[in-house]
């Protein structure tokens, strides 16, 4: 089992960070998600994602990109996920209950338990100058724009299935 480490200040140490990021644009029917994960220490990036969805929801890429970057930390870490969605939060943390997104809050579960993560996640304002917060937004922003420049391979909706099948063949730990 693992213990949290407590630093003098008295706030937990955790092995990784991530900061994600989830948006869609109704209009165009299509969105993107993005996560970064840093290491815990040294605070630098060890892996960064972003992709683009049609047929999803803004609060369907805020859980994907969350779930994305638990599926890239080593089975038995610590955790801080920081993100700018208090729904997608609240409903991860049991304090909102909807059968909407259901199978992505599942899949979190899920994750969690097998990988034995030790998980906080923890509400980050949008667009309040936190740099990480700023650059994962900008990494939506960015698959968003390549989407529409070239019609880069999206996938369709946000398939839970598909997420974690993606994910497990690609994942590098």
């Amino acid at each position: 089992m693992k213990y949290w480490d407590f630093r003098e200040s008295g706030k937990p140490r955790y092995d990784y960070l991530a900061y994600t990021d989830g948006s869609y644009l109704l209009p165009k029917n299509f969105g993107a998600a993005a996560c970064i994960v840093l290491d815990g220490e040294a605070g630098t990036i060890i892996y960064k994602w972003s992709e683009v969805s049609r047929y999803s929801t803004s609060n369907r890429q805020e859980l994907a990109a969350i779930i994305h970057a638990l599926l890239h930390v080593p089975e038995g870490s610590s955790v801080l996920v920081r993100s700018d969605s208090e729904n997608g939060i609240a409903q991860l943390t049991g304090q909102v209950r909807s059968r909407k997104d259901l199978d992505l809050v599942q899949l979190f579960r899920q994750v969690k338990k097998e990988r034995s993560l030790q998980v906080r996640l923890e509400w980050i304002r949008s667009h309040s100058g936190d740099a990480w917060n700023d650059y994962v937004d900008n990494l939506c922003i960015e698959a968003l724009d390549l989407f529409e420049a070239d019609g880069t391979l999206v996938r369709e909706g946000v398939d839970p299935d598909a997420l974690f099948a993606y994910i497990c063949r690609t994942e590098t730990f």
